[in-house]
């Protein structure tokens, strides 16, 4: 189920991309970034109500050290957007994009950092791999 949803949301960054730049030729990005996430909170809103998976009872809950990491992770998120768009306005959909995709690079290591996941040979390779396409794309 887990592949199912990984490549759901693959398919939607894909959207995601090329609406965000179609929308940053005309758009000032810390604009369309406030735009993208006032329309992101209305929709979320509206699903945890019909979904009926949360109350507010449960943030009552969460600890303050969560609390902590979801400020954080919204305000890196908030970060990458306004970054991301804003290279959008600059340049290359194909150049941003491959640049951006290095947090998968990022990620790998911190995870193997932090959560004590496995850095085997075939992930180190197919992260240098990773880093050679990115640099293709980007001189090329």
């Amino acid at each position: 189920m887990w592949f199912l949803y990984a490549l759901l949301s693959s398919l939607s960054w894909c959207a995601v991309t090329i609406f965000g730049k179609l929308a940053s030729q005309r758009v000032e990005p810390n604009l369309l970034t406030t735009l993208r996430a006032i329309i992101m909170s209305i929709m979320l809103v509206t699903a945890a109500i019909f979904s009926r998976r949360i109350s507010i009872d449960m943030c009552y809950c969460i600890q303050t050290k969560d609390w902590g990491y979801i400020f954080l992770a919204a305000l890196f998120s908030a970060s990458a957007w306004l970054f991301y768009f804003t290279a959008f306005k600059y340049g290359l959909v194909s150049k941003v994009v491959s640049i951006d995709r290095l947090n998968f690079v990022f990620i790998i290591f911190v995870s193997a950092y932090l959560f004590g996941e496995e850095l085997t040979w075939s992930v180190i390779t197919g992260t240098i791999l990773m880093v050679a396409g990115v640099v293709l794309i980007a001189i090329s």
